[in-house]
């Protein structure tokens, strides 16, 4: 019983210290998935940040969930960072490269044919009552196997 006792506290512990651990400072997430696993070019991807806390620095990334149907090895996208009354802030064109141009291996953490790739958005402001949004830059209007995009705050430390 006395085992059972000592088991059950250091698999409390351990699900919090692992709670913690995932957390990482991030003030907001959050995914859009695109339908039929494609993304349109006259589909903008939005997220609006109503309340978020800023005291500290901020890092903001994009995320792109991608799979092995994806037919280049980059993905262009224009990202454009807008204040509360829709004044552009930052207006900036990605190259993400997706899968390396030599060998074909896809890029980012994933297993099997589905990938997930982050990448640092320039500058490091956040503000209260902002908006993001993504549209992708390709030559291509429909592209196949991009099945959603995100965007993470994490506060800097």
């Amino acid at each position: 019983m006395k085992n059972n006792n000592i088991l059950a506290i250091a698999l409390l512990a351990f699900i919090v210290w692992a709670s913690a651990a995932c957390n990482n400072g991030r003030v907001y997430e959050s995914y859009q998935d695109l339908e039929k696993l494609e993304w349109v070019v006259t589909d903008t991807i939005s997220f609006t940040l109503d309340s978020l806390e800023t005291n500290t620095g901020t890092s903001s990334i994009l995320s792109i969930r991608y799979d092995d149907k994806y037919e280049y090895n980059n993905l262009y996208v224009r990202y454009f960072l807008k204040d509360s009354s829709q004044e552009i802030i930052s207006d900036t064109l990605l190259n993400l490269q997706l899968f390396d141009p030599k060998t074909g291996k896809p890029l980012g953490q994933g297993y099997g044919n589905r990938r997930i790739l982050y990448d640092t958005l320039p500058g490091n402001r956040v503000l209260s009552q902002s908006s993001y949004h993504f549209v992708q830059y390709m030559r291509k209007d429909t592209l196949s196997g991009i099945e959603s995009v995100g965007l993470k705050i994490i506060a800097n430390n």
